[in-house]
């Protein structure tokens, strides 16, 4: 369900927010069809805001809009992930190394926080919340690269890739790998240094990437 907008302050822009989130999420699955008057209806705005959110969201490639048919959720091939991830695997590296050159000890601590959400104690509890407060987290290590053009192209990447993060955070031990990554990144981050927090980022996604390989040889995904 997508929240209703109860305000008339940049309609547009929160109906795409909304809508977006509402996709990405797994409430939608893939190769599905939107519903624009059901979408309309639950935000309690017309069809105009919910087709121009619905529109950007093709150019992200999140939805892909067919003629005389409709708009659907797009479905990526095994071969459309592995080039998800390459990108990213280049983008973020960049991305941190930027970062590295702005965090403070502000940011730090918050980045801190968020990991320690998932300590030993509450780990086994808690770690199915792993994949959101991992949203959390990039957000805001993308925002301090302080390059709005960069962090609208990498968000894009990374929502693209929501159902696999599910998919591979579905058990602790993934899950405390994870932790031991990120926790180095911010090590790093704190020393400010961006080579070393590039290379810990672009192996992290390679990672993923051979563990998106090793998941679909066997038929997990």
């Amino acid at each position: 369900m997508v929240k209703k907008i109860i305000t008339n302050r940049n309609i547009r822009q929160r109906a795409y927010e909304l809508i977006r989130d509402y996709i990405v999420s797994n409430e939608v699955p893939p190769g599905v069809k939107i519903n624009e008057d059901e979408l309309a209806r639950e935000l309690g705005v017309s069809k105009t805001p919910v087709r121009d959110a619905l529109s950007k969201l093709a150019h992200d490639g999140i939805v892909e809009i067919i003629p005389n048919r409709g708009t659907y959720k797009v479905k990526l091939s095994k071969e459309d992930m592995l080039e998800i991830m390459t990108i990213r695997e280049t983008l973020e590296g960049l991305c941190v190394r930027l970062a590295a050159e702005h965090v403070d000890d502000k940011a730090i601590k918050k980045l801190k926080a968020i990991l320690d959400e998932f300590d030993e104690r509450n780990l086994e509890r808690n770690f199915s919340h792993y994949p959101e407060a991992l949203k959390r987290f990039h957000t805001m290590i993308y925002n301090l690269s302080k390059s709005p053009r960069l962090i609208r192209i990498i968000k894009s990447m990374y929502d693209l890739t929501h159902t696999f993060r599910l998919l591979y955070f579905n058990n602790p031990e993934r899950v405390r790998r994870s932790l031991r990554t990120h926790r180095e990144l911010i090590n790093a981050l704190e020393k400010k240094d961006g080579e070393l927090a590039e290379i810990g980022r672009k192996n992290a996604i390679r990672y993923a990437y051979e563990s998106l390989l090793e998941m679909t040889s066997d038929g997990r995904i």
